[in-house]
């Protein structure tokens, strides 16, 4: 009997983590470099990472100006995770595996590097997700 009530338990708890991530919205927190997105609640299966940047390239484009075509019509673009926010960069050994913005003019300017999608295309490949 309290095989099954912590199984029950256990599944219940499972089953309402795996719906809560899936019904969370995609929070776009910041745009930086005219390429590099960072965002909240990203899906972990890569197959819903493309599924999302496919349903809301257009708004982005619209929104950002992402992605911006250069000359030769490549593009690249790239999703991170916000994590925890930005952070100071320290210039510590600790601090090499932060990614700053020379766009912002604050102290805490840098995230920690965790990319979630990187979209690239350009004529030679075609549209390519990684």
């Amino acid at each position: 009997m309290n095989k099954r009530l912590i199984t029950s338990v256990i599944a219940v708890a499972a089953g309402g983590y795996l719906l809560w991530q899936y019904l969370t919205p995609v929070e776009i927190v910041a745009v930086h470099d005219g390429d590099t997105i960072l965002v909240r609640h990203f899906p972990y299966l890569k197959s819903r990472q493309i599924a999302w940047w496919e349903a809301n390239k257009t708004v982005i484009q619209a929104k950002y100006g992402i992605p911006s075509r250069s000359d030769d019509d490549y593009y690249s673009v790239v999703i991170m995770d916000f994590g925890e926010g930005y952070r100071i960069d320290g210039d510590t050994d600790q601090d090499s595996n932060l990614l700053c913005f020379d766009d912002m003019s604050v102290d805490a300017r840098c995230i920690e590097k965790y990319p979630r999608l990187w979209i690239r295309f350009s004529q030679n490949t075609g549209l390519l997700y990684r």
